[in-house]
C-alpha cells in the first residue's frame, strides 16, 4: 500500500531513516517534491550532512519503485524469497534434477504471482505498469532468487532501479561474488549492485576475491577449490614432489618418498580432473536447466498466443454468423415487406377500379331510397284516409244499429 508522504513537512525535522523510508514507501509522482521538501526542512534545522544525503537520494524507476511496494506491502516476502532461492541453490551444489525442477515450478509460480501483485499495488498507487516494467520486476525479483545480496537490497525497500542476474545458475557458487552475475542497469560492477541499487547511500565495500594484504582472485580460487573438496594440484603436493626428486636424484635410486608424492601428486591431479569434470557437468546441466525453461516459457507464451488467437477466432466465427443471420433476417422481412406492398398495391388498384361502380351504385341506392321514402310517404297517406274511412264506416253502422226499433 502506498501511503502518503510527509517528509519534511512542518512538525519537526524527520530523521534520515524516516526520511528514506517515506520517500521509497510514498507515491511516486511527488517523489522529487518530497525529497526537496526534506532538503529544506533539513537545511532549516542547519544538518547540512543531512541535507545533502537526502538530495543524493535518487528517485526510483517505476519497475523498482512497485518491487519497493512488494516488500512493504509483505514484509514476509523477503524470507520467501530468501528462502526458496537457498533451496535452488542447495539444489544445483547437490545436482539434484527433480528438485531443480520443482523449485523451477515454484520459481515460475512466485514470481508471476508477486508481478501481478506489484501490477495492483502500483494501479492502487496510481501507476500503470507497462510491458517493460513489469519485465524489470520480473528480472529484479529472479535476480532476487538467484542472489542473495540482491534478496538483501530488495528486502531493503529502497531499490531506485531494477537488477537483471546474467548467467546460468545461482550466484552463490563463488562466495566472493565473482559468479554473482547480478549487473545494474547502470552498467557498474557486480560488487557494487547492492549499494548502487538502494536509496540510502553504503559504502562500496572491497572488491571481489580480494583479501586484506593480498593478491587479487587468491581468497575466490581458495574457495573454490575448497568447495570442490579437492587440493590445488601442483602446489603443496607437487613442491614436496620436486624436493624429494632433487635430494633423490644424488642417490642415484627413487626413495619411496619420492613415490608416495609423486602418487599424492597424481591424486591431486585425477581429483583436480574429476572436479573439472563435474564442474563441467554442472555448466551443462544449468544450461540444459535454463534452456528448458526458457523452451518452456516460449511454449506457455506460445500456447497463451494460440488460444488468445483462437479465442478472438471463435468470437469473430460467431460474429460472422450472427452478421449472416441477421443478414438473412433482413432478407426475410424485406421480402415479406415486397409481398405486402405488391398486395396492398393490387387491392387498392382494385379499390379504385371498383370506386366508380360503388359511385354508381351508391347514386341508384339513394333514388331508390328517395323512390321508396315517396311510397312509403304515399302509404301513410292512403292508410291514414282508409283508417278515416274505417272510423266513419263505424259511427255510420252505430247510428244505423242506434236507429233500429
Amino acid at each position: 500500500m502506498v501511503r502518503s508522504g510527509t517528509a519534511g513537512q512542518a512538525g519537526g525535522v524527520a530523521s534520515l531513516d524516516d526520511v528514506v523510508d517515506d520517500l521509497y514507501g510514498g507515491a511516486l509522482d511527488d517523489f522529487v517534491a518530497r525529497r526537496d521538501a526534506a532538503v529544506r526542512a533539513a537545511k532549516a534545522a542547519k544538518d547540512k550532512a543531512t541535507a545533502a544525503r537526502i538530495a543524493s537520494l535518487r528517485k526510483p524507476t517505476v519497475a523498482a519503485w512497485a518491487v519497493n511496494l512488494l516488500v512493504r506491502d509483505d514484509p514476509s516476502l523477503a524470507d520467501a524469497l530468501r528462502d526458496l532461492g537457498e533451496g535452488m541453490r542447495d539444489a544445483e551444489r547437490s545436482l539434484d534434477g527433480p528438485a531443480l525442477r520443482e523449485l523451477g515450478k515454484q520459481r515460475r509460480a512466485l514470481v508471476s504471482g508477486l508481478v501481478a501483485r506489484a501490477r495492483r499495488l502500483a494501479a492502487a498507487g496510481g501507476q500503470k505498469l507497462s510491458t517493460a516494467a513489469s519485465q524489470e520486476v520480473e528480472q529484479t525479483l529472479t535476480a532476487a532468487l538467484a542472489d542473495p545480496r540482491v534478496a538483501d537490497a530488495v528486502a531493503a525497500g529502497t531499490l531506485t532501479h531494477g537488477t537483471e542476474h546474467v548467467g546460468f545458475g545461482s550466484a552463490d557458487a563463488s562466495p566472493e561474488g565473482e559468479r554473482a552475475g547480478v549487473v545494474p542497469e547502470s552498467g557498474t560492477s557486480p560488487a557494487r549492485s547492492r549499494s548502487e541499487g538502494t536509496g540510502a547511500t553504503r559504502g562500496a565495500g572491497t572488491r571481489p576475491g580480494v583479501r586484506a594484504g593480498g593478491r587479487p582472485g587468491a581468497a575466490a580460487s581458495s574457495a573454490a577449490r575448497a568447495d570442490r573438496g579437492d587440493d590445488a594440484p601442483g602446489t603443496s603436493d607437487d613442491a614436496a614432489a620436486s624436493s624429494d626428486d632433487a635430494a633423490g636424484s644424488g642417490g642415484g635410486r627413487t626413495r619411496p618418498s619420492s613415490t608416495t608424492s609423486a602418487k599424492a601428486a597424481a591424486e591431486g591431479r585425477e581429483r583436480a580432473r574429476r572436479a573439472q569434470e563435474a564442474e563441467r557437468l554442472r555448466h551443462r546441466h544449468e544450461h540444459a536447466v535454463a534452456a528448458r525453461e526458457a523452451a518452456e516459457a516460449d511454449l506457455d507464451r506460445a500456447r497463451t498466443r494460440h488460444e488468445d488467437v483462437a479465442t478472438a477466432e471463435q468470437a469473430a466465427v460467431a460474429t460472422l454468423e450472427d452478421a449472416e443471420r441477421e443478414q438473412q433476417d433482413a432478407y426475410a422481412a424485406e421480402q415479406q415487406l415486397v409481398e405486402a406492398l405488391a398486395d396492398v398495391r393490387r387491392r387498392l388498384a382494385d379499390a379504385r377500379a371498383a370506386l366508380p361502380r360503388a359511385d354508381e351504385a351508391l347514386v341508384a341506392a339513394r333514388t331508390r331510397a328517395r323512390d321508396q321514402e315517396k311510397a312509403v310517404r304515399a302509404a301513410a297517406r292512403e292508410l291514414e284516409r282508409a283508417t278515416k274511412a274505417a272510423e266513419r264506416a263505424r259511427d255510420q253502422e252505430q247510428r244505423a244499429a242506434d236507429a233500429l226499433p
